[in-house]
């Protein structure tokens, strides 16, 4: 069993495909854009498998695909096929965008993806442009109706808290639950770079009081590895999520270590230690080797984020597509 210094049980690994994106969130990218690894700096869907297997051995059970976008990766229902053949995973999850999701659904689901999270953060068409950069919502909001009809179950929709968002805004994603079989979860923003900041931001607490401002709520119990907590317009056929890491930080029950795109293993979102896999494999490194850099990588993890105790500009900062969701 994989523990860090802190005695957490890691066994949920994060997996980011590609550092590409077929978005330009003003929040993730700034307007200049980044500048994407070469495709021969990146894993191949072979060493992923190895790295998984390895992390398999120190009790890894749980895996999430990411990017960037991870869609953009080509034949990526079959690396979902090959992690799925690995004894020991009991679940296999994936975050997108959704602009492809509608042509990918239904093989992600018959290659054995279980579950998904597609980020949308405006229901709206002009402020879903202003935050994308695009004009695909209604490409997204096709794909979330074809992945609860290829059966993924369930489907969450995160809605990250931006700076103008207004309560109009999230009663209407409150109000897609009370017809439709998913589950809303709102994020409370987190200041990962110096491109994009917030001013006195919307707390998961101020979304709380507007729920129960439209109906009765209570507890609902949802799968998933994540820290949210789970609610229920009374009579709704979804549910609504909310994760505050800002306001509330569940950093003492995180279970994650992240695999970026070009090989390197996070123990830490929010920490620019890292430690390289993608080196000793193309190196020629056996599984022992990598479960003992896996091992050194958990015994880096932070006790917790300080993120409210910085100021960002000073310190580490990234763009989410770099690093993966």
């Amino acid at each position: 069993m994989l523990r860090d210094a802190y005695n957490r049980k890691i066994d949920y690994l994060r997996i980011s495909v590609t550092d590409r994106c077929n978005l330009r969130c003003i929040y993730c990218m700034p307007e200049c854009g980044i500048v994407n690894k070469p495709h021969e700096e990146l894993l191949t869907f072979e060493e992923i498998i190895r790295i998984v297997e390895a992390g398999v051995y120190l009790g890894i059970n749980k895996i999430r695909l990411t990017g960037g976008e991870p869609l953009v990766r080509k034949n990526l229902a079959g690396l979902v096929s090959l992690l799925n053949k690995i004894e020991g995973i009991e679940d296999i999850s994936m975050t997108t965008n959704g602009v492809l999701l509608k042509e990918f659904a239904r093989q992600l689901k018959q290659a054995g993806l279980k579950r998904l999270n597609i980020s949308l953060d405006s229901l709206r068409h002009d402020r879903y442009a202003s935050i994308t950069r695009s004009k695909s919502l209604e490409d997204v909001l096709e794909g979330v109706a074809e992945a609860v009809e290829a059966g993924f179950d369930p489907v969450k929709i995160n809605v990250l808290l931006l700076k103008d968002i207004d309560k109009n805004e999230i009663i209407k994603f409150l109000t897609l639950t009370l017809e439709n079989p998913v589950c809303v979860r709102f994020l409370e923003f987190m200041p990962v770079n110096s491109f994009y900041k917030i001013e006195n931001p919307v707390s998961c607490r101020d979304v709380l009081e507007m729920a129960s401002g439209l109906r009765p709520i209570e507890g609902a119990a949802i799968s998933g590895n994540g820290p949210a907590m789970a609610y229920r317009l009374k009579g709704a056929l979804g549910t609504f999520g909310l994760i505050s890491p800002m306001s509330h930080k569940f950093c003492s029950g995180c279970n994650r270590l992240r695999l970026t795109s070009d090989g390197s293993l996070k123990a830490c979102l929010h920490s620019g230690i890292k430690v390289d896999l993608r080196g000793p494999i193309r190196s020629g490194a056996g599984k022992s080797e990598l479960i003992g850099l896996i091992k050194s990588a958990a015994g880096l993890k932070p006790k917790e984020h300080e993120l409210d105790k910085k100021d960002i500009s000073n310190g580490y900062e990234f763009s989410m597509c770099q690093i993966g969701g």
